[in-house]
């Protein structure tokens, strides 16, 4: 499977960390699953890269887990492969 990040926040991005299914994954017709993790993590300034706080590293690790669950699927149905998080 594929997945997309996006890790910084911008005026009008949704509010908080979360993984989006934009294609769920299915064994019986071979489809690849896509996702998408959203987060709102320290933005890197001129002077100082982006570190990410303790926090900000145990959201990423979540959120990540959400993504692995998504794109490792061995389900043979798609609606038994995505993982409804909203």
């Amino acid at each position: 499977g594929h997945f997309y990040i996006d890790l910084h926040p911008r005026d009008g991005k949704y509010g908080h960390a979360a993984v989006f299914p934009l294609r769920d994954g299915c064994r019986l017709s071979q489809q690849l699953p896509v996702c998408m993790m959203v987060c709102n993590f320290t933005k890197p300034t001129a002077e100082q890269p982006s570190l990410l706080t303790h926090d900000e590293v145990e959201t990423f690790f979540h959120e990540f887990g959400h993504v692995m669950h998504n794109v490792c699927t061995k389900a043979n149905y798609h609606k038994f492969g995505y993982v409804c998080i909203f």
